[in-house]
């Protein structure tokens, strides 16, 4: 069993995300936001294809 975190947990993480960079008052915070919701929605793609067994 791996150690990463369900499909539903990474939609959760990257919409949490783009919420935070939604409401971010400097350019920085909203980069930074929006980087580590295209890694989540990323890792939440790659999971998707291991969860159908695209692998």
């Amino acid at each position: 069993m791996s150690d990463n975190p369900p499909i539903r947990d990474y939609e959760q993480l990257t919409v949490a995300e783009l919420k935070a960079a939604a409401q971010s008052t400097t350019i920085e915070e909203r980069r930074a936001h929006l980087d580590q919701a295209g890694i989540y929605a990323a890792l939440g793609e790659r999971a998707r294809g291991f969860a159908l067994g695209d692998n």
